[in-house]
Formats: structure tokens, C-alpha cells, sequence
């Protein structure tokens, strides 16, 4: 067994332990721009994962600092990858928070999986 695979089975243990703290959250993944330069978005899927209403300090990805409303645990790795295609959270994604507000996805962190070569955990912090 692996160290990888120790992270990945903790992971699903708190994923299953966290199950009655996470909340519903909305994804749109980003597919790219129309003819007028409009963002579009994949159908929304909902996700589980735990919501943390805290503000703090967050440098953009153009290292702009500015202050996140909230951030967003998603622990549900298998539910991740099915929704992003395998892709991973991207920073132009929309996600939509229980209360049904919504902000620009500011920094997104997590330890990346050496496979999937997506985070085993990924935190979004939401403008």
C-alpha cells in the first residue's frame, strides 16, 4: 500500500464521516465562450461538500488579493470526477452555494493526486 493510497482511503473516511455536515451545492463546469464571447456552462450538476461561510484574504489567479466569501470542501472525489469529466475544478467553473449565491471561483487548492492528476480533496474559494 502506497502513501498515495492511504491519502485516498482517509479521504473517503472523511468524506463518509463529514457525510451529515455537507451541504448541496450547484457546479455549472465551464465549456467555453459563444460567438459573442458569453461564458457557457455544462448542465448543472449538484454536489455535496462542505461549506464554510468565513472571509478571508485570497490572491487571485492574476495575483490580485482579494477577500473570498467562502470556500467549498469537496471530498467526494468520485462525484468530482464524474462531473468535471475527469478534468478537475477549473477556475472559470460558477458553483452556487446552499443559500443560492453565487461569486467568481477565486483559488482552488488541493493535494494532487499523482493518477488522476486531479486533488484527492479540492477546496474552491468563492468570491
Amino acid at each position: 500500500m502506497s502513501l498515495l493510497d492511504v491519502v485516498r482511503s482517509g479521504v473517503k473516511i472523511a468524506d463518509s464521516v463529514t457525510k451529515p455536515l455537507q451541504a448541496t451545492v450547484t457546479y455549472h463546469r465551464f465549456m467555453g465562450s459563444d460567438a459573442y464571447g458569453e461564458p457557457v456552462f455544462a448542465t448543472p450538476v449538484d454536489l455535496r461538500a462542505i461549506v464554510d461561510y468565513k472571509s478571508s484574504q485570497v490572491r487571485t489567479p492574476e495575483g490580485i488579493l482579494t477577500v473570498s466569501r467562502a470556500s467549498i470542501m469537496l471530498i467526494d472525489v468520485d462525484a468530482v470526477l464524474a462531473a468535471t469529466d475527469s478534468k478537475g475544478i477549473d477556475n472559470n467553473d460558477r458553483f452556487f452555494l446552499p443559500d443560492g449565491d453565487t461569486g467568481p471561483t477565486l483559488d482552488i487548492h488541493g493535494f494532487v493526486d499523482a493518477i488522476t492528476g486531479i486533488p484527492v480533496a479540492t477546496e474552491v474559494m468563492i468570491g
